[in-house]
Order: structure tokens, then C-alpha cells, then sequence
């Protein structure tokens, strides 16, 4: 027996004599207390005393012989189950392994063996060299609030298998001892594998331009559907999908997220086998656009999904495939230049829908974006007559001090109707009301809008738009966008809406010259980006009273620009032997941005050049202005910097870099999309 429990049987020997000494103690005091204060007491007292203090005594002594009785079998049976236990949880197959801190074994059970694969001793062998986790990252799992979301485990991989690791905090005595058990979810993670690459994936699919194209050649349209149509459904049958026409040149397809990832990995090649058709002797290539949904519910929501991105591709140009994954929207492909689309009937009908929104609103803004070009004036004057022709009294929110807005204001603001139109940012916010009509022109982004706050704060907005989608809005508009990056200007687009709605005799030439010379400015004088769309807006111009002669006028460069725009072609650099890259630090600002984009114009006039970046520094921001021959996308490429616009003109702001980091930048931009692409 051990000093311990000799010690505690001494006291407790100790209580037990003492218990009886007082006992005795209490038996003489009232005997002698009664012999003393009583003087005639009965004989049979004191042997009745004697006796209840023998009871007591006994009582004491039977219920601390019970107590040790009932400690003693407690003992024993908490030794065997001790016992008991100890070997059980050896020869259990939950593997479980009881480490000192520094991660030296002290205990494992036969499952730690058999999952390690090891019939040796691991007693003092290291955990740490064991297993992928170390025993201070279980440790920290203790304490980390990321951690005990997933209930404190920590994944593993062990002999090929997948395990949840645990550890709990064992005190034993004054040692400190970490048990680590282990979980196997092997089955379960090869289930969710499974179930993840079987996930359906729901695809819309559109031919984007055989209607336009078959208008121009001799070919027969419906066997150039079949063409393609067969194209598609070996595509199909190549991913263990299938695939429906639903309308014409309109098709649905379903498949399974394994085959999407290997659709993801090759970019879309599908998107090369379509284009390499040509027909007859165009040199036109046939592109589809393809709209993909990874996430929804239920079919029905994945449908929509698949719908809305499709309608993503489409209005950033088409010949891509837009995937809405669970964080954002993926692009591929984009490599084709759009072929402009007849869109008269999509014209009626958004026509109709916006002069039926602009009649019942309470009152009517229009906005453009910071920077007005013409194309912006144009197209905010032309909404404006739209509006008037309606009833309503529209106000256009644009900066009145920009040099381009004087240049060709003059006459217009003459006009009655005209005098108290343009408005600042800071008014067009002091008149937004619940049924305020906000309609933006020639942007869809609202960061570069005349004025962002303005636009967040509108509840029903309406968007006009020639360049490419570059983002999801977070409010939906009122109606669906009209953004067509096959039409040459936002001008162009207003035009053939007031075609739809107006008389003849319904709009001043002042307005006519503004909308002309917007086209004007993004068409480069009708030399790019034109189609039947853009002459038929101008000769509906021209029948108004429109003059390209005064339009002409409002270009006639400052001589500060002139020196501005000379700057950039004293340092000009070729890059991949096709992309020239030319910079300037700005002095002035309302001239700068403007020499930028005409120094980047002139770079493709150089033989060789197929596409060109300018870059000017203009209080603390980097100005990027790009163009392209057609064969080089630059709005992709400055998406990666932040910026957008057009597949052959885009821009981007760069804050709080300076010019050699940007330049970098873009190298590395440029680099990216001819590896993607």
C-alpha cells in the first residue's frame, strides 16, 4: 500500500476513535450530570445511557464499514472499467493517438496502426512526421474562431484516404497529454466529387451573325444552319450532353460540370471550330455566343441563368461564351470584331417601351458619361427631344464648362427648349424623386458616369449603350438594356429610336448636327466601325437638315492640342512588332485625354500597326487610349486594367501608379490576352 492511502487510513482510524472517545465522553458527562443535579433518579439509567451510547458507537461503526465497502467495490470497478476501457480503445479501430506537446506518441490504438499501415510500435516516434498536420496547427485550431466553424477539424490525407483530424486537451495529473482522433470521410468526399462533376450544367446557345452574313452571300441559309447546326451537336455528343433547337438559330444544351471543366481548360475551342466556317467566298467568319449557368436551385433557375449570361455575350459583342459561376461572370473567346445587326424591330419595340416609361414619369433625367465626347452630347440632346415630344421637361446632367460641350452648343442653346436644359451633377441629384426616370447614354458603366452618385440613387434607369457590358448591375433597369457593340455610336442608336417615334418635321437641325457629328467622331469620319445601321441613321440626318460640314466643324483642333497631340510622337515604342506604345506627361488637361486618343489614331495609320496604346499622366491618373484594326481586341486588354469600351477603341484611368509600373501593366495585360487567346 502506498504512503497515500496509508496516511488516509491513519486519519481515517483516527476519526472513527475519536468519534468514540466523545461518545464515551457524552456518557459519563449526563450520567455524572444526573448523579450530581438529580437525587433520586432510577437504577435502570444509567445501564439505558450505557446502552444508547453502545447503539451510537455501533451505528457509527456499520456505517463506516458500509462507506469503505462501497469505496472499495467503487475502486475496484473503476480500475477494471479503467481497464476494460484502456484495452478497448487499443483495440478499437477508431484511430486515436495520445501525444505529449512536443508531439511525441504516448499512446495510439490499433486503428491509428492499421491507418498508417504499420504494425511496429509509434511509442516516442514523432507525430509530426506522421501526419501532414503538425501538432501545433491542431493546436491553433483550439483557439481559432475560422476553426471551430468547421467544428475544429482539420483535413488530412493519409494512405490515400481522407480524414477529419481533432485534437482534444488531456490532463493527467500535473502532465498536459493532446489525444488526436481521426475521422474517415474518404466515401463521403469521393460522393461529393462524384455529385460535383455530375451537377448540371445548362447552356444557351445563339448563331450571332449567319442571318447578317447570308444577306451578303450567295449561299444557302438554311443549309449553313444545318452546317453549323451538325458543328453543335458533335460538340454535344462530345460532352455526353445533348442539345435542342428551341427557336431559330437558338439552341438549349445540358451537360455535366466535369465535361465544363474540360471545356474551361481548352478555352472554349468550340468557339475556333465555328469561326473557321466560311461561307461561299466571304471572308466573314461564322461565331456563335454561348450563355452558361453553374449555379441555381433547380433547372428552371439554372435556365434563367444561362439565359441572362448569354445576354451578357451578346452585348459585349458576341463570338464568346459568358459563364455565371458562384462569385462573378467568366469570358472567353471575344476574338471577332461584331458584324452589325438589323435591329428594326428590337428598335420598335424598345422604342415604344421608352416613350411609354418617359410619359409616366414623374420627371426625366439624362446623363452621359464624365468627359463628354460628341457622340455623349449628341446622343443626350437627341433623348431630350425624345422626351419633349412626350410632355415631359427633361433635364441633361453634363459638365457645361467641357471644351467639347462649348464646341458645339453654340447654336443650340439659342434654341427655347434648350435654355435651361443642362444642369450640374449637383441639381440633377436635388431632383431625384420615387418616380424619377434616369436614362444614360453612351456608358454602362457607372463608375465613369458625369455623375456615379446620381445613378446609385435612381430607382428606375434606362441604358443606351454601344460599348461592351463590362459588369452585372446591381439594379436591374427598368427596361432591358440597349447596348450593342455592333453599332458605331450612341448616336447612331438615339437616331433609329427617333426614326421609330418622331415626324419628319419633329426634331431642330441644331439637334440633327449634334447626333451627325457624334456619329462622325466615332466612325472617324465614316472610315471604321460602320454598317447599313450607320448610313441609314445619317441619311435620316441629312433629311433633316443635318450638315457634315458643321458637324465637321466642331473637330477643328485648338493649338494647344496640336502641341499636346505632338508630344506623343517623339516616344513611341513597337511592342511584339505590331502594337505601337507611345507616351506623354500632361500639361493641360482639357487637352491631353483628347491628344491621347488622336495620337493613338494616328499609330494605326503606320503600316505594320494593328494596334495602339497612348498614355498620358494627367494630375496623378494615368490616361490609357487604345485602338485596333479590328484584329486585336483592346477592350479586353484594358479590362484587365480596369478600363473598357470597344473591341477596336477602349480606355482606362489608372490612380496612385506611376508611368512605369502602368506600362508594365499593360505589357503584361497584352501578354495574358494573346496567351488566352
Amino acid at each position: 500500500m502506498s504512503k497515500k492511502n496509508n496516511s488516509r487510513v491513519f486519519t481515517e482510524n483516527n476519526m472513527l476513535l475519536w468519534i468514540c472517545l466523545l461518545s464515551s465522553v457524552i456518557f459519563f458527562g449526563l450520567y455524572a450530570a444526573v448523579d450530581i443535579f438529580v437525587d433520586n433518579y432510577p437504577m435502570w439509567l444509567g445501564p439505558v445511557l450505557f446502552i444508547a451510547d453502545a447503539m451510537l458507537i455501533l451505528a457509527v461503526l456499520i456505517a463506516y464499514k458500509r462507506k469503505r465497502d462501497l469505496e472499495a467495490s467503487f475502486k475496484e470497478s473503476t480500475l477494471l472499467m479503467e481497464k476494460a476501457m484502456t484495452g478497448m480503445m487499443r483495440s478499437v479501430d477508431i484511430p486515436c493517438i495520445l501525444t505529449l506537446p512536443t508531439g511525441l506518441i504516448a499512446w495510439c490504438s490499433q486503428g491509428a496502426h492499421k491507418m498508417l499501415g504499420t504494425s511496429e510500435s509509434l511509442l516516442q516516434k514523432n507525430f509530426n512526421e506522421l501526419c501532414s498536420v503538425s501538432i501545433d496547427d491542431l493546436v491553433a485550431t483550439l483557439t481559432d474562431d475560422e476553426a471551430k466553424k468547421n467544428d475544429g477539424s482539420l483535413p488530412v490525407v493519409i494512405g490515400g484516404r481522407n480524414y477529419y483530424a481533432k485534437i482534444y486537451l488531456q490532463t493527467l495529473g500535473k502532465n498536459t497529454y493532446y489525444l488526436v482522433t481521426f475521422t474517415d470521410y474518404t466515401e463521403y468526399e469521393q460522393l461529393r466529387i462524384k455529385n460535383y462533376n455530375e451537377s448540371p450544367v445548362v447552356a444557351h446557345i445563339v448563331l450571332d451573325n449567319l442571318n447578317e452574313i447570308a444577306e451578303y452571300v450567295r449561299v444557302n441559309y438554311r443549309s449553313a444552319a444545318n452546317e453549323i447546326e451538325d458543328i453543335l451537336k458533335k460538340f454535344a455528343d462530345d460532352m455526353d450532353g445533348f442539345i435542342r433547337e428551341y427557336n431559330r438559330d437558338r439552341y438549349i444544351m445540358v451537360f455535366s460540370r466535369e465535361k465544363y471543366n474540360e471545356c474551361a481548360e481548352n478555352k472554349f475551342d468550340i468557339l475556333e471550330t465555328v469561326r473557321n466556317v466560311r461561307l461561299g467566298d466571304s471572308s466573314v467568319p461564322v461565331t456563335i455566343s454561348m450563355g452558361i449557368s453553374l449555379v441555381g436551385e433547380n433547372f428552371e433557375e439554372r435556365e434563367k441563368n444561362a439565359f441572362s449570361a448569354l445576354e451578357f455575350a451578346l452585348q459585349r459583342g458576341g463570338d464568346q461564351v459568358a459563364v455565371k459561376t458562384e462569385e462573378d461572370v467568366l469570358f472567353y473567346g471575344g476574338r471577332t470584331k461584331g458584324v452589325q445587326k438589323k435591329l428594326g424591330s428590337q428598335m420598335r419595340v424598345f422604342a415604344t417601351q421608352l416613350t411609354s416609361l418617359i410619359s409616366s414619369a414623374g420627371n426625366v433625367l439624362i446623363m452621359g458619361h464624365a468627359n463628354p465626347d460628341f457622340d455623349a452630347i449628341g446622343a443626350c440632346v437627341g433623348i431630350a427631344r425624345l422626351c419633349m415630344f412626350c410632355g415631359q421637361k427633361p433635364k441633361i446632367v453634363m459638365n457645361t464648362r467641357n471644351k467639347n460641350f462649348l464646341a458645339c452648343t453654340e447654336k443650340l442653346l439659342l434654341l427655347e427648349d434648350y435654355k435651361n436644359t443642362f444642369i450640374s451633377a449637383e441639381a440633377g441629384l436635388d431632383m431625384v424623386r420615387s418616380d424619377t426616370l434616369l436614362i444614360i447614354v453612351d456608358a454602362n458603366n457607372f463608375n465613369i458616369l458625369e455623375s456615379p452618385d446620381l445613378a446609385n440613387n435612381v430607382a428606375d434607369y434606362v441604358i443606351i449603350d454601344h460599348h461592351r457590358k463590362v459588369a452585372e448591375f446591381e439594379n436591374e433597369p427598368k427596361l432591358t438594356p440597349l447596348i450593342d457593340p455592333s453599332a458605331s455610336s450612341a448616336s447612331e442608336m438615339v437616331t433609329a429610336i427617333l426614326e421609330q417615334c418622331l415626324p419628319s418635321d419633329g426634331m431642330y437641325k441644331e439637334e440633327a448636327n449634334l447626333l451627325l457629328a457624334g456619329i462622325m467622331v466615332d466612325t472617324k469620319n465614316f472610315t471604321r466601325t460602320t454598317g447599313a445601321m450607320t448610313f441609314s441613321a445619317a441619311m435620316h440626318l441629312r433629311s433633316i437638315g443635318a450638315s457634315s460640314e458643321i458637324a465637321g466643324a466642331f473637330f477643328k483642333e485648338e493649338f494647344n492640342d496640336f502641341m499636346s497631340e505632338a508630344k506623343f510622337g517623339s516616344n513611341v515604342t513597337l511592342y511584339m512588332e505590331k502594337i505601337a506604345i507611345t507616351q506623354s506627361n500632361g500639361n493641360d488637361p482639357s487637352f491631353d485625354r483628347v491628344a491621347a486618343a488622336k495620337a493613338a489614331d494616328k499609330l494605326l495609320t503606320v503600316r505594320g500597326v494593328e494596334a495602339s496604346f497612348a498614355l498620358v499622366e494627367i494630375d496623378g491618373v494615368i490616361h490609357i487610349s487604345a485602338r485596333s484594326n479590328g484584329g486585336i481586341n483592346v477592350q479586353l486588354i484594358l479590362e484587365k486594367l480596369g478600363g473598357g469600351g470597344h473591341f477596336d477603341m477602349a480606355a482606362a484611368a489608372l490612380r496612385g501608379e506611376d508611368m512605369r509600373a502602368v506600362l508594365y501593366r499593360l505589357k503584361d495585360a497584352i501578354d495574358e490576352y494573346f496567351k488566352e487567346n
